[in-house]
């Protein structure tokens, strides 16, 4: 038996208990454009009420380790899930706008929070040589579970039953990270970014990040509105979502090797330009249900990819690897000002032309960073590091990590 395996095995409780998370929070992130639109909301003021999630997702990337830092990482799971899943459940009380802004801080605070104490504890107990794996199969659990938690939206539940249903995944996530007996790992220290030094040594990763920030965090908080602004309803958003996350679950498995052997900037364009093509063929298509999901899963082949592209393109490029944290912490900060902004102007753009302003989106900013890319050079073979699978939908720890491990 590999060496991978018998990690994962060893490690089964806790991804189980991330599952249970993953499922939870598909569900809660999935179904809020649904049932504000259901409320009659406009489509700004859905973005500004989703762009709160990732307001708390910003903090607890500056102030979660020091929860962690006093009672540990087992017991940090706890405090965060349960006030997760109370943040959850709170929706369905409650149809003041104020008041699910503030529950959406909650809970982007609180799943930022769990992700950092499951990736640390990942990465500090995972061995370097078989680390890709590792990543590779808890992505797997992610697209899985997450895809399941977009999914239980075809039973047409009210707001209610599905806000109970996500608390109730949540909740029970801990419970099996209760059941592990291993030695906590440490928390790393914080040290500080400067972005205008980083874009400096490594542009196309910067810009890539942003980029990468806007379409993958807007298309998990902007999408349901996308497909209900065209008179569809719950069961399609449904599909719709977990078509693109399909899509990028398959173009992961084999991005990392051809970027490896092509380069990270043509890697890089060539995801840009499926993505492109796909948001293109949106607006000229009839529109059918059918065509709609496919060209989902091509649009998300291509964007899913572009963080763990950037990450790798920063750290073909750097020199001195002593700038390797700095660097990915600078990734990890651009990435989450992308995903800051992505619900308010996703929904800026889609109340002013309607559904398809979610595809202008991401017609203009994947053009941007084509012509953008192709101003830079590709990284000679010699000078590439290995590619490392990089969980696409975290802002937590690991990434900045395995940069300085590379």
């Amino acid at each position: 038996m590999s060496s991978s395996i018998r990690m994962i095995r060893s490690m089964l409780p806790l991804f189980f208990g991330m599952s249970l998370l993953f499922v939870g929070n598909g569900l809660v992130i999935s179904s809020c454009g649904v049932k504000l639109k259901e409320m009659g909301v406009g489509e700004l003021e859905i973005g500004a009420i989703n762009t709160c999630f990732f307001i708390g997702a910003l903090i607890s990337t500056i102030g979660a380790h020091r929860i962690v830092s006093k009672v540990g990482h087992i017991r940090s799971f706890a405090i965060f899930s349960a006030v997760f899943g109370v943040a959850a459940m709170f929706h369905g009380f409650s149809q003041n706008l104020y008041f699910w802004a503030l529950l959406r801080a909650l809970l982007g605070f609180c799943y930022y929070g769990l992700l950092m104490v499951i990736e640390s504890w990942l990465n500090a107990k995972t061995a370097t040589f078989i680390r890709s794996r590792v990543i590779a199969f808890y992505e797997g659990v992610f697209y899985f579970s997450f895809s399941a938690g977009i999914l239980i939206l075809l039973f047409k539940l009210d707001t209610f039953e599905i806000f109970i249903i996500s608390a109730a995944f949540i909740m029970l996530s801990s419970i099996p990270l209760n059941l592990i007996r291993i030695k906590e790992p440490k928390i790393p220290k914080k040290e500080s970014v400067s972005i205008p030094k980083i874009f400096s040594i490594v542009p196309l990763a910067l810009v890539g990040s942003v980029i990468a920030g806007v379409l993958i965090n807007g298309f998990f908080s902007m999408a349901s509105l996308f497909v209900m602004l065209q008179g569809q309803g719950a069961k399609e958003v449904s599909i719709f979502m977990t078509t693109a996350m399909v899509g990028g679950f398959f173009a992961q498995i084999s991005i990392g090797s051809l970027s490896d052997k092509f380069g990270r900037r043509p890697a890089i364009m060539g995801c840009a330009i499926i993505s492109l093509i796909s948001a293109v063929l949106f607006l000229v298509t009839t529109g059918s249900s059918l065509t709609q999901y496919i060209l989902s899963f091509f649009l998300g082949s291509g964007f899913f990819c572009l963080y763990g592209l950037s990450l790798a393109r920063a750290n073909d490029m750097l020199v001195d690897r002593t700038h390797s944290i700095e660097v990915g912490r600078a990734l990890l900060f651009s990435y989450c000002t992308g995903s800051l902004i992505s619900p308010l102007l996703m929904g800026a753009s889609m109340k002013f032309f309607g559904a398809m302003g979610f595809i202008y989106v991401y017609i203009l900013l994947l053009t941007v960073l084509i012509a953008f890319a192709m101003t830079q050079k590709t990284v000679p073979m010699h000078l590439r590091k290995p590619y490392e699978e990089h969980p696409m939908h975290n802002m937590g720890e690991m990434s900045a990590l395995n940069s300085s491990k590379s």
